[in-house]
Parts: structure tokens; sequence; C-alpha cells
């Protein structure tokens, strides 16, 4: 939903389904500096990009399964994948693609770095679903299952 600054409303965008422009499961959202939007709509597996005004952009599937956006500073892209899975019977089926961080440009959005999860105390938790990026680079992700933060820092 749009909204103006005084809180009256403008319009919706984004329906349900599966095509340009719809979503089945959104889960977090982030901005970057051209005020796009994108949202991680892991029921679909992808990351879907609109501009300020809803217009659809663009669906991404190569950064997994997506719990968790953040953009930093710099227009990176981080996104936590905590479902993905390799067994084809799975509903959570995602060819290719693990569990874990990917990191990326919004530019382009090409996949740079991938980061696995940590192991879990009971492999039946899910790794971290959340995660934010505070302005030295540093990556927080939160996992509700494991109920504990993690953080990651550049060597």
């Amino acid at each position: 939903m749009v909204f103006t600054k005084d809180g009256k409303f403008i319009k919706t965008f984004g329906t349900l389904g599966t095509g340009d422009g719809q979503m089945r499961s959104p889960h977090a959202i982030a901005f970057d500096s051209q005020d796009h939007l994108y949202v991680a709509d892991r029921g679909n597996s992808r990351v879907v990009v609109f501009d300020k005004d809803g217009k659809f952009l663009a669906a991404w599937k190569q950064f997994g399964r997506p719990s968790g956006v953040a953009i930093d500073k710099n227009d990176m892209l981080y996104v936590t994948d905590s479902q993905s899975s390799d067994n084809q019977g799975a509903a959570n089926y995602n060819p290719g693609c693990r569990r874990g961080i990917r990191i990326g440009s919004v530019k382009d959005g090409k996949v740079m770095y991938y980061i696995p999860p940590p192991v879990p105390p009971d492999p039946k938790m899910q790794p971290p679903i959340g995660i934010v990026v505070d302005g030295n680079g540093a990556i927080f992700a939160a996992s509700d299952d494991q109920k504990d933060i993690k953080k990651y820092v550049k060597n």
C-alpha cells in the first residue's frame, strides 16, 4: 500500500500470484539509493524489484529462497535463504540453491559472495532468516529457531 506522508491512502501494488509484480509469500523489504523496493518473496523463491511507484522492474531467482533482505550504503544486496532444499520432493525445492547468505549488487543482480549458514544445534532448526548490515559493513543475521544473532565481519 502507498500512503501520503500524512497517512492518506493512495494505492496498492503487487498481487497474489507467481507472475511479474506478483508475490506469494513476501517476508522482508529493503530500499536502495534509487528508491527501488526489494521484496523477499520466499514463496516464489525470488527477490522482486519495484520502482518507488510500484512498477515491476525485475524478479531475481539467483538469491535463492529469500527470507530476509538488506541493502547497504554501497547498494549491495544481502539476502538470507533459510529454506532452499535440493530434495526434489520437498515443498521448498529450489534446484541449485543452498541455504545461507548471498551478497550482490543491486545494479545488475549478480551474486558475488556466499556465506554458508552456521551448523545449528538441532538439524530441524532453520538458519538465520533476518538480516541487517551496519555502516561499517558488519552483517547481522538473526535466527528465530536458534534464538540468536550471528555477526559477520570482513577479515
